[in-house]
């Protein structure tokens, strides 16, 4: 493969694959809320209890990181005039490439943060479900770079894995409940705003531009190292599938919820 095939399978299979969870849960939340109506602020401003919080210290965090100076933060402010609920106002050099590079992950922080939380509390509250998913999601590791198969055994193991997390036979233990419920919450707060996305876009572009100088120098050096380093980055796609897709199959959870309330209402309705 030459310098421009390794390099746009690199971006596509790292941080591509960040990008088009982040649409998915985008487009789920925006779904939900025109599903619900006008009772969908209340529920985010129910659900932002727990979600916000976590949304922000995402964010913070990778300010942390990325050597970004935290100037201001909220948490949680359900009383703001704007309707924003929490924010994190952050500083940094423009002339710092890791800084730059630093806005990307700091832009998408919610989608990983939210996606870390998830499975911990999987892990915490229901340990053998934890296992279960676990076992399923390793099996990704069989991605290759042809798009039919990612297809293929992406939902496959995805519809197995929502068999697992809503196995009727939790139904009954309390634990299940309170773990779908702080889901949810989490997940109906995942979606970036369009001030981060603006952001990490400035930080994707940085990210490509140093990621095609360090591949044009290995394509020069070795062009079996550069094709080494693609398998490697390739490979490591199926982690950030596994570790995106739990969020992902939350945030369609929203749209169903979503759903069963619109029908319902409108029967009563009658």
């Amino acid at each position: 493969m030459d310098i421009l095939s390794n390099f746009l399978l690199q971006l596509v299979f790292t941080v591509g694959i960040v990008v088009v969870f982040g649409l998915i849960i985008a487009f789920a939340r925006r779904m939900f809320c025109r599903l619900i109506g006008p009772a969908g602020p209340k529920i985010l401003l129910l659900t932002g209890i727990v979600g916000t919080p976590i949304h922000e210290l995402s964010h913070a965090i990778m300010c942390i990181i990325f050597g970004h100076r935290i100037t201001e933060m909220k948490l949680y402010q359900p009383n703001s005039d704007d309707g924003v609920l929490g924010y994190v106002a952050h500083t940094y050099n423009p002339r710092n490439i890791y800084h730059q590079i630093g806005n990307f992950f700091i832009g998408v922080a919610p989608i990983i943060g939210g996606s870390g939380v998830l499975l911990l509390l999987m892990n915490l509250m229901l340990p053998d479900m934890f296992v279960d998913v676990l076992d399923q999601l390793s099996l990704l590791e069989n991605i290759t770079t042809d798009f039919a198969s990612i297809a293929g055994v992406f939902f496959d193991v995805f519809l197995k894995v929502i068999a697992i997390v809503f196995d009727f036979s939790y139904v009954g233990a309390f634990i299940w409940w309170a773990f779908i419920i702080l889901a949810l919450m989490i997940s109906s707060h995942m979606e970036v705003s369009s001030a981060d996305i603006k952001s990490g876009v400035g930080g994707l572009c940085f990210i490509a531009v140093l990621l095609l100088i360090v591949d044009a120098i290995l394509f020069f050096i070795d062009v079996s190292i550069l094709e080494e380093v693609t398998f490697a980055m390739t490979g490591f796609s199926a982690v950030i599938i596994g570790f995106l897709g739990i969020s992902a199959i939350f945030s369609a959870a929203l749209i169903i919820i979503a759903l069963i309330i619109r029908i319902v209402s409108k029967i009563l309705g009658r």
